[in-house]
């Protein structure tokens, strides 16, 4: 990074791997992964009034929280003090007064934390290896105890076009914690997988997906028609046994195969 500072689209790299890209400058929307995270509030079937992300990074779920969801606190996790900073100087992280940045690593701050979410969102998932104790059954035990009875949990997990084996295991772990799990391949290279802590139906989802803003109803709609249910694993990642360097590998290894790379197809909610 120049002493200049990053310009408005360029990638900003960080010593860790840590990879953000700057937002447009006239919407919060970016057509990106972190716009799925946006369906959640419309799965519950009523206002919601809490959520956590655990993943923080510079903050862009969180400030299209503060734009369509204004009334929600936002208790966005952050391991690294430094992605803050930088999210709060170029990311325009302080734009939702209801942001609240923690500096933690995600899973002990779920295990301290006395609150209860409507919804915790899971975005710490970055390649490329997944840290095995958020993707285990145990894990997924501790996110829904912090729920509200009715809440959801959303994971954001990676994906290439020909394998889904990463993001399948993961949903499959989650399916033995949650009564109902539901999978949407909403990019190529991004899926959401989404647990709730009580069933809902596809016909309420539907109906309740269209109480969404207006400018997010095409992601309701969306997901309707394309996520499918999950079931759980016979054998579910645990603490003890979460092989997520070996099937992230052979992730690698395949599409390094290929040799060849594929664009990326952003949602309907990117900037025009």
């Amino acid at each position: 990074m120049t002493a200049a500072g990053p310009q408005p689209g360029q990638p900003v790299v960080f010593r860790n791997a840590t990879v953000l890209t700057m937002d447009d400058a006239h919407t919060v929307l970016t057509g990106g992964e972190w716009d799925m995270f946006l369906i959640a509030p419309g799965l519950l079937g009523r206002p919601a009034t809490r959520v956590a992300m655990l993943g923080n990074a510079g903050g862009t779920t969180g400030r299209a929280f503060g734009v369509f969801f204004p009334a929600v606190r936002y208790d966005g996790v952050e391991i690294d003090p430094q992605v803050t900073a930088v999210a709060r100087r170029y990311f325009g992280l302080g734009d939702n007064p209801n942001l609240i940045v923690h500096t933690a690593d995600a899973r002990p701050f779920l295990a301290t934390t006395t609150a209860r979410y409507d919804a915790i969102f899971v975005d710490a998932y970055r390649q490329p290896y997944v840290p095995f104790y958020l993707a285990t059954r145990e894990f997924f035990a501790l996110a829904r105890r912090r729920l509200a009875p009715d809440g959801v949990i959303a994971l954001n997990i990676s994906t290439t076009p020909q394998d889904h084996a990463l993001a399948h295991d993961v949903a499959g772990t989650l399916a033995s914690v949650f009564p109902q799990v539901e999978y949407w391949q909403a990019l190529r290279f991004n899926a959401l997988v989404v647990g709730f802590a009580q069933p809902v139906s596809p016909a309420e989802q539907a109906r309740r997906l269209r109480s969404l803003p207006a400018r997010l109803r095409v992601l309701g709609r969306l997901y309707a028609r394309q996520a499918r249910p999950v079931a759980a694993l016979d054998d579910p990642w645990t603490d003890d046994r979460a092989p997520v360097e070996w099937v992230t590998d052979a992730m690698i290894v395949r599409y390094a195969a290929q040799g060849r790379s594929v664009a990326e197809r952003l949602l309907p909610t990117a900037p025009r």
